[in-house]
């Protein structure tokens, strides 16, 4: 809010340096003021302009929160917060070499995991996945629950842990 303002205010002078560059143009008046100043003075506030209203799009500042509703109040959790949660519940499968964690969102705004992992050689495949399904509905079990539409685990690898090779 304060970069828009500032940004407002700073373009508010450029339109007047600007018609003042113009009046010393056209009507030959003297401002006692050098007109390559004046022109430096429009390229540099329209620069600072561009400055200001191109950065903040951090990852913070962009990144999405999920509101829920409780019976007087509404909690807020971060994107952060969820990936972090679903991380835990990962790590208790103990197969699970690393893991990537996608999030997205359907039209009703309900979150859906994609949930890439890496598994030790020699897994129980069809147990793990499971097992890393079962771990990351119960993250989102009571609280959470109504907010959250689908998993999917993708076995992007595996790895070998006593050796340390792919």
């Amino acid at each position: 809010m304060i970069r828009r303002i500032l940004s407002i205010l700073i373009l508010f002078v450029i339109v007047v340096l600007s018609f003042a560059e113009t009046m010393v143009w056209l009507l030959g008046i003297d401002l006692n003021v050098s007109n390559d100043y004046i022109t430096l003075g429009v390229f540099v506030l329209s620069l600072i302009t561009l400055f200001i209203l191109s950065g903040g799009n951090s990852k913070k500042d962009t990144e999405k929160k999920i509101y829920i509703k409780q019976d007087q109040d509404s909690v807020l959790i971060t994107e952060n917060a969820i990936n972090q949660m679903v991380e835990n519940a990962i790590n208790k499968v103990s197969e699970v070499v690393s893991s990537d964690i996608k999030i997205s969102y359907n039209k009703e705004k309900k979150v859906t995991l994609k949930v890439s992992i890496v598994l030790d050689v020699g897994s129980n495949l069809p147990k793990v996945t499971a097992d890393v399904e079962q771990n990351v509905r119960q993250v989102f079990a009571g609280l959470l629950e109504e907010k959250f539409e689908s998993v999917q685990v993708v076995i992007k690898g595996f790895k070998d842990g006593s050796i340390g090779i792919k």
